[in-house]
């Protein structure tokens, strides 16, 4: 591209970024659904309560707090359930938006 005279920028946004953009989409994906899977490190060093005034807080310890229960408080498993379903909903949104932009890509690109 260089030889052709494209300027560094050039260069960046039509040769690298799209070469970058599948393994960045990847990462994302993967970090995204990672986040959801913090539970043991806030359980071990908060307990069920999260931290004071539930300052470290995520949906997978208030999902353990919500069916089980802490405390005197009694668990619900009919809402444990619900929150469950909400945080596979949100992952699956999260994977389905990555797939299909990345079908979009490929067939794009398609000869």
């Amino acid at each position: 591209a260089h030889v052709d005279g494209a300027s560094g920028w050039t260069v960046f946004w039509q040769v690298k970024f799209p070469l970058i953009l599948p393994i960045a989409g990847i990462v994302t994906v993967l970090t995204f659904v990672g986040n959801f899977n913090a539970f043991d490190l806030i359980y071990t060093t908060q307990k069920v309560l999260a931290g004071p005034n539930f300052s470290t807080d995520i949906l997978g310890t208030f999902f353990y707090r919500t069916f089980f229960g802490h405390q005197l408080q009694l668990g619900n498993p009919t809402m444990g359930a619900t929150v469950a379903t909400m945080m596979f909903l949100i992952i699956l949104a999260g994977v389905l938006l990555y797939m299909f932009g990345w079908r979009r890509r490929i067939q794009t690109y398609e000869l």
